[in-house]
């Protein structure tokens, strides 16, 4: 037998790293809403997501940011936003990061060049939100799967802002995963974010077993994917207990600063 599966006991709370929410182009996705993703959530024992509206990373940030601010009041300890700007409007991105964190629903950012017109990562439409998560210790998830920045451009804006923890989105799978692991050793504020990855066969165990624990977390890329797989994706793998719970609580949690367990 190559692979011995095991009955998933949920140790910890679940936390969501990388959610959307909302409806998409040219893409069918039922329960997109702050209601229906709930029911999903519920279904799969996921106790918090942390989203970003689909609005928000193509069209209209301000948009966007509005209804994941809502979401959080209506939902309130299920949800916790990224706050997106839209760097080719950089007039407006410092008073739209002080609308996202003044009420306490936004607890990082998320960044998506590619839908922004490929801008890059490290150009200057993107300075105010480098330099506001450097400054108050907050995460910064972006897209790293089929097409965007190279590794090295990731591994200058972690040297540059240190305070900020960058969340390398689908773990790098297109630059290399042997790459992307290498990336988190020689720097201390970049972690690879597993949601997608998990769908190849055995890329759970591939990474869990080269990257340290403390430098991986979850995510169900839901709406667009329905959360249930994913998460048995990795409740399923063959990987000690622990890095399991690193995995889909601890290190998010850490990185967020709460506990979801007291």
């Amino acid at each position: 037998m190559i692979h011995e599966f095991r009955p998933f006991t949920k140790a910890t709370p679940i936390i969501d790293a990388h959610a959307h929410m909302g409806s998409y182009r040219n893409f069918n996705i039922p329960w997109n809403d702050a209601d229906g993703m709930i029911e999903q959530m519920d279904a799969a024992g996921i106790d918090l997501a942390c989203v970003s509206h689909h609005a928000s990373i193509s069209a209209d940030h301000t948009y966007g940011n509005s209804i994941i601010r809502a979401a959080v009041s209506q939902h309130p300890g299920r949800f916790l936003g990224y706050c997106v700007i839209n760097p080719n409007y950089p007039e407006s991105a410092s008073s739209e990061i002080e609308k996202c964190f003044a009420t306490g629903s936004f607890a990082g950012f998320k960044a998506h060049p590619e839908l922004h017109g490929n801008y890059p990562l490290n150009g200057p439409g993107y300075e105010p939100m480098w330099k506001y998560a450097d400054a108050h210790g907050l995460p910064v998830l972006f897209h790293s799967y089929f097409g965007g920045d190279q590794l090295a451009i990731f591994e200058s804006l972690a040297n540059l802002y240190p305070g900020a923890t960058l969340l390398l989105g689908h773990a790098g799978l297109d630059l290399g995963l042997d790459n992307a692991v290498a990336l988190t050793t020689r720097v201390d504020n970049v972690v690879l974010d597993m949601t997608a990855m998990q769908r190849h066969c055995w890329a759970v165990e591939y990474l869990a077993a080269r990257a340290s624990s403390e430098r991986l977390v979850w995510g169900s890329d839901s709406p667009f994917i329905d959360p249930t797989p994913m998460l048995g994706a990795i409740a399923l793998a063959a990987i000690p207990e622990g890095v399991r719970d690193a995995i889909l609580y601890h290190n998010m949690a850490r990185i967020l600063r709460i506990d979801l367990q007291s």
